[in-house]
């Protein structure tokens, strides 16, 4: 009868995770806590200035804190060691011109553990500035995209069509490679010293677009929408095994591989480096409009974000060894999809083959197109981001809805967590969230295995939401399970049901989509249910032991 007991009671705890989520409108909405990935989730919501370390339900773990004049800047990442490497826009650190936009940082950091700055560097003056994303290397060092301010004579003498784009600054990217033991800069590449334009013969830089895909047209300003921040590059990505360097490149709708072998002067030319071809674009994808090889019609990408090479320890057991994740977010401005694509590598040469016949690079379209089942769910019109977990399953943030759903390869929901912010504030359990006011550019899951944890107090703090739903991860010992065993009978049940209790407890029965049709706070001992009004179905009933603090869910029937 004990055993019974106890397996009934670890069953429903299990489910008490499905079943009172689903009442919430914050934090975990969905958690399936066999299927899931294991481990913990790192965020820096807009408009605040910590950076949070949560588990699976929400709790903290460990927290960054900043001055208050901090802002995202706009990706994090932890580190092997427990460290965390961070992006961050701080106006206290900085004064005197300067320039920025969306994604806009400026500081870059390296924070112990315990918060303490091991590492900074500023990246912000009236010619460059950090934004977006950063990346730690095997040899320490770290790598940044940052913007390389231009002016009007300068963009005009490079080819610029000044009659069909007014500007009167541009400002290209950068990938700037920085020694985090002397802070200088040791390699970098600039889009600016690869470029192609066919309007003025006279000019720099001219040549058949078509002719030179390896070549960025300056003339390609399509998706500026007048903006001075022509590419807007908002993810890279280092591959140790090429050392080459992924970019995702949005106001071009496409992804590109550099080559990262070059000297500081090859970079900067067309020749050098392990492919050959120096600081020229290896292999460009997703939109073959921009280099005059399609038009509107052939476009694949649409405003991408965090594109990453599928090159971890885990991945080499998937079919997608090897291959490029991209969060595809902004199709006919209604869905987001993730896209995997698995470039064609010559590993001879480091080369990517371009189709003769369609000229495209290869290949023409994507390996293969992840989706949530409902596709709202992971829509966003900015930011986001996407893991295929050791466990193998999918994980997608929504940047825009602060929305991370987990699901396993088999496309079944088994996580689901809504950032509680508005506006930088942590908000109630039970509020209700507008689009972008919890908006959060990146949420990544580091399993319990991670290096990062080693040696750490992982111990659970408070729920990042107010008012939490406090009953999603109780763990229960054996003795527990014997103080709190309460017994719930008959069922099903028709008229009474009877609920025998060990210690003062509020009890709460729920229908299937979890609305409350009964509670109270009850004391010790055998209490009487009436539910005969209660219409016939399936019903939850949940009670919370206020002495031990723990929740026992179990589903009745009633007849």
């Amino acid at each position: 009868m004990y055993m019974t007991k106890l397996f009934l009671l670890i069953v429903c705890l299990l489910f008490f995770s499905l079943c009172a989520s689903a009442q919430n409108t914050v934090g975990v909405l969905l958690h399936n806590t066999e299927l899931v990935q294991d481990g913990y989730n790192l965020l820096m919501p807009n408009e605040q200035s910590t950076i949070y370390l949560t588990d699976n339900c929400g709790r903290i773990i460990n927290t960054w804190e900043s001055n208050e004049l901090s802002r995202v800047g706009a990706d994090l990442y932890l580190l092997e060691d427990g460290s965390v490497l961070r992006a961050k826009a701080d106006v206290s650190l900085t004064s005197g011109p300067t320039i920025g936009a969306g994604g806009v940082g400026g500081v870059v950091e390296i924070l112990s553990w315990d918060n303490e700055i091991l590492w900074q560097k500023i990246i912000q003056d009236s010619l460059m500035r950090q934004h977006h994303d950063v990346q730690m290397m095997p040899n320490g060092n770290v790598l940044a995209i940052v913007w390389d301010r231009k002016y009007k004579d300068e963009i005009i003498a490079n080819g610029l069509d000044s009659i069909y784009w007014e500007k009167d600054e541009l400002w290209p990217d950068m990938i700037v490679e920085y020694d985090t033991a002397t802070s200088n800069i040791v390699w970098e590449w600039r889009a600016w010293d690869h470029l192609v334009q066919q309007v003025y013969p006279e000019k720099l830089n001219y040549g058949i677009i078509k002719d030179h895909p390896e070549l960025i047209d300056i003339n390609y300003q399509n998706y500026t929408f007048g903006r001075k921040d022509w590419m807007h590059c908002n993810s890279l990505h280092y591959n140790p095994e090429l050392d080459q360097i992924l970019l995702s490149v949005r106001n071009f709708n496409e992804v590109w591989i550099i080559d990262h072998s070059t000297s500081l002067e090859e970079a900067t030319g067309h020749t050098g480096g392990n492919a050959g071809k120096g600081g020229d674009i290896l292999w460009r994808w997703g939109n073959p409009e921009a280099f005059d090889r399609g038009d509107i019609n052939d476009r694949l990408l649409f405003y991408n974000h965090d594109a990453n090479w599928l090159n971890e320890d885990y991945h080499h057991d998937t079919p997608y060894d090897g291959m490029i994740s991209i969060y595809n977010n902004f199709i006919d401005g209604t869905y987001s999809l993730v896209s995997i694509v698995n470039p064609n590598l010559d590993s001879s040469d480091y080369n990517y083959a371009i189709d003769e016949g369609s000229q495209y690079f290869v290949p023409s379209l994507p390996y293969e197109v992840i989706s949530h089942p409902d596709t709202l769910k992971q829509y966003s019109a900015a930011g986001s981001n996407f893991q295929i977990l050791p466990n193998g399953n999918f994980l997608f943030h929504a940047a825009r809805q602060g929305r991370t759903t987990e699901m396993t390869s088999q496309r079944e929901p088994v996580y689901e967590y809504l950032v509680p912010f508005r506006n930088g504030f942590r908000v109630n359990q039970g509020e209700v969230l507008n689009l972008s006011d919890n908006f959060t550019f990146s949420l990544r899951r580091y399993p319990s295995s991670h290096p990062a944890f080693f040696d750490k107090d992982l111990t659970p703090g408070e729920y990042l939401e107010y008012n939490a739903n406090t009953g999603l991860c109780q763990t229960v010992s054996q003795k527990e399970v014997s103080e709190f065993m309460s017994e719930v009978y008959p069922n099903p049940v028709n008229n009474f049901l009877n609920v025998d209790l060990k210690n003062e407890s509020y009890l709460k029965i729920m229908n299937s989509f979890g609305g409350i049709v009964y509670s109270e706070l009850l004391n010790s001992g055998t209490h009487n249910i009436d539910c005969a009004k209660m219409e016939a179905g399936i019903y939850f009933i949940q009670i919370y032991d206020t002495k031990l603090e723990l929740h026992i869910t179990q589903r009745i029937v009633k007849l």
